[in-house]
């Protein structure tokens, strides 16, 4: 008998004789305990009804709302779309301190992140004196992310460094616009802002959040870019860089900027072909050939995925 098996028969011996049960020895060593089946098809129970019975409540509290909207005072417009969204964002901080209200704490930032604009830009409206309204927006783009910054500073959860640079996107494309920049070459700095602070976000515990800004960033680089170059000597440009997303994706283990690259060739490649062989005779023969470099595409795809995208 070595000298495990043996312990594990002392630590046996000794629960049977003060009565202590595996859940209490799970709780002590930080291990969660084993559930039955019918345990967990209870929990999943539970948190559906849960989940069902919040989104009907919110969305009662904005149905009664959106009727009584026309008998409401401005200051009680105010009060009704940022009031709650202040709540939900009290709530959640509030929430983080207990570790079984722990869980509500994403739901009440996300509440908070769509009620509190809401209000602010219903006080700017009952009570502004006209003018611009993206200065409205810079306002309260601004005011968001300084807000969720400051809570990612103190509690470093994933969710409020999300909205964190959610709202730093928005502020920054509201500026742009206001600065009336070509919407191509907005695109094409908000999407590297993006693709870099993604870049810089896979290196943290906070990593999960990276495929949602590499996706929105590709795209909005990538069709920034395409604005930018078509129909100029430096259109092939595009095909090139869509190319060298593919090796990017490789070097960061990003599934997600190589579906972007390969649906970014093969939109250049369709969009190619229809204006320079749409009205000749080797159209055909052109889809025919397309359609086989797609199938060529994917299968390359897949492998890159398969052999160097997907972590160990």
């Amino acid at each position: 008998m070595d000298d495990r098996t043996r312990a594990l028969q002392e630590i046996a011996a000794t629960a049977r004789q003060h009565g202590i049960t595996a859940s209490e020895i799970a709780a002590v060593l930080g291990d969660a305990p084993a559930t039955t089946p019918e345990g967990r098809r209870r929990a999943v129970l539970v948190r559906v009804l849960g989940f069902l019975g919040g989104t009907f409540v919110f969305a009662g509290i904005g149905v009664f709302i959106a009727l009584q909207w026309d008998t409401m005072s401005s200051a009680a417009r105010v009060v009704a779309t940022l009031g709650p969204g202040v709540a939900a964002f009290v709530l959640a901080v509030l929430a983080r301190r207990e570790a079984r209200f722990e869980k509500a704490t994403t739901p009440m930032f996300l509440v908070a992140a769509a009620l509190q604009p809401t209000g602010m830009l219903v006080a700017f409206d009952e009570f502004g004196s006209g003018g611009d309204w993206r200065v409205a927006s810079l306002v309260t783009t601004a005011t968001m992310a300084l807000q969720f910054g400051a809570v990612f500073r103190v509690i470093r959860r994933s969710t409020p460094l999300f909205l964190t640079l959610f709202f730093a996107t928005l502020f920054s494309w509201t500026a742009f616009d206001l600065l009336d920049l070509d919407g191509g070459l907005t695109a094409v700095i908000l999407g590297s802002s993006m693709l870099l602070t993604a870049a810089g976000v896979d290196r943290t515990v906070h990593r999960d959040i990276t495929p949602v800004w590499y996706l929105f960033g590709a795209a909005a680089f990538l069709s920034g870019l395409f604005d930018l170059v078509q129909d100029t000597p430096f259109e092939i440009l595009f095909l090139a860089i869509a190319a060298g997303f593919v090796y990017l994706s490789v070097m960061l283990h990003s599934r997600t900027l190589l579906v972007v690259a390969t649906l970014a060739i093969l939109g250049y490649t369709g969009w190619f072909t229809g204006q320079h062989f749409a009205d000749s005779i080797g159209w055909p023969l052109a889809l025919i050939a397309f359609g086989m470099f797609m199938i060529g595409l994917s299968a390359l795809a897949f492998r890159i995925d398969r052999d160097y995208v997907r972590r160990e």
